[in-house]
């Protein structure tokens, strides 16, 4: 099959925008306790004021302000003390000038209070009366209704990925159910004679399947599914059973190695046969990655009513991997999850200089080490076929296509493992 015009990653989004773009994302309600890595399907607004009442941030008294203007330790100012603030109950005894109630943290602001002393700056002489030795500003030891959140405030976006520090904040809202995008189904076939199960021992020229573990951990770690694994021998027959398979039960299918110009390199006709469009990248202008191929079938027999996205990636495990962060991974978040999260990046002094990819954008996996102002990112050497850097590597450098390279000691963004 003749090879394609290589895209850029840039003209590789617009082709699969032309088919994605009107994608219907299924969605479903998960409970609270099980929402943590779901992503959002719609925008979550405050259903109320937080607190939903004035109440008190400090164990103390409430007051009036005007009461203890210019007292200190030499002079106190008298207060009558005319009950307290009971828990989980509303304040409803109105404190007048002269008077105060005291009040726990969390418990209302009885009305005509403006601040809370807290009890260091107050003591108890009897009863019935209290001794304030220290000045309140209005508003002091108060949060008032709405200062923490405000009703109808949105505060989590469609596409949102639940984390444990948002929990807290959802039950105050109480969110007992979430609504979220069900995940989208990922099928990885991992091809070549030479690849064997983990369990088995490598002969002469074989190797472990790398790929399918990687790539499935990828694909969790991103909060889809795998729904099959599968080993192929370099059979076009064989390849094309098992697509044809994958495309009927999964959202995208990753076919692991066979994506170059081999003679037994059956990645590209299968997918030109199982339906149009068929093939509509062979060849991504990025380095490592340059052989990926990107198909897109419509054909209802074995796809339904929806198009099916079939991403033939590089059987070299480094090359793999970022082939799909750099493809598969965009197309979930965008299209499956309506999410914008993107990798955290952080700026750190180069080590040593960095060669641009010949017109390719290119990923070069870095090690970060600390510096007294900052970080300092090593950039990891390794032959194609090398598995150690998935060990060492902390993130990595992406140098747009254009560019000339980075050179030691410049500063320069660096892309964090996703979850890390």
């Amino acid at each position: 099959m003749k090879l394609l015009t290589i895209d850029t990653l840039e003209q590789v989004r617009e082709k699969l925008h032309r088919y994605f773009s009107a994608v219907e994302r299924r969605t479903e309600e998960v409970p609270l306790q099980q929402a943590v890595g779901r992503y959002l399907a719609e925008d979550l607004a405050a259903p109320a004021d937080l607190p939903e009442r004035d109440r008190s941030v400090v164990d103390g008294y409430a007051v009036a302000v005007a009461d203890t203007f210019g007292v200190s330790e030499s002079s106190p100012v008298l207060l009558e003390l005319i009950g307290e603030v009971e828990m989980g109950r509303e304040a409803s005894q109105r404190i007048a000038p002269g008077q105060a109630i005291y009040t726990p943290t969390g418990g209302m602001l009885p009305p005509g209070a403006d601040s809370v002393v807290m009890l260091e700056y107050a003591e108890r002489m009897d009863e019935r009366h209290l001794a304030v030795y220290a000045p309140a500003a209005p508003g002091s030891g108060v949060m008032r209704r709405g200062e923490d959140v405000r009703k109808g405030q949105v505060l989590y976006r469609s596409g949102h990925r639940v984390t444990s520090r948002d929990a807290g904040m959802l039950a105050a809202m109480g969110q007992a159910f979430l609504p979220v995008f069900v995940p989208p189904t990922v099928a990885i076939l991992s091809t070549g004679d030479e690849v064997v199960s983990i369990l088995e021992e490598p002969g002469p020229g074989q190797v472990r399947d790398i790929n399918s573990y990687a790539l499935s951990a990828l694909v969790c770690g991103l909060g889809a599914r795998v729904s099959s694994v599968a080993l192929i021998r370099d059979s076009r027959e064989a390849l094309a059973e098992a697509l044809r398979e994958a495309l009927r039960r999964s959202d995208l299918v990753l076919i692991s190695g066979g994506s170059s110009a081999g003679v037994q390199d059956h990645t590209a006709q299968v997918i030109g046969d199982m339906g149009s469009p068929g093939v509509v990248t062979h060849g991504i202008a990025m380095k490592p990655g340059k052989p990926t191929i990107v198909g897109i079938v419509q054909d209802e027999q074995c796809c339904g009513q929806r198009a099916r996205l079939v991403i033939g990636l590089p059987g070299h495990p480094l090359a793999a991997v970022v082939a799909f962060r750099a493809v598969a991974e965009d197309f979930l978040l965008r299209y499956y999850f309506n999410s914008e999260e993107r990798d955290e990046e952080v700026p750190a002094r180069l080590t040593e200089n960095v060669p641009g990819g010949d017109g390719r954008e290119t990923f070069v996996m870095v090690r970060l080490h600390r510096e007294t102002d900052g970080w300092a990112a090593e950039p990891i050497h390794a032959k194609s076929g090398a598995i150690s850097p998935f060990r060492y590597a902390d993130g990595f450098l992406r140098l747009p296509a254009l560019s000339e390279g980075a050179a030691a000691g410049q500063r320069v963004l660096i892309r964090r493992w996703r979850g890390e």
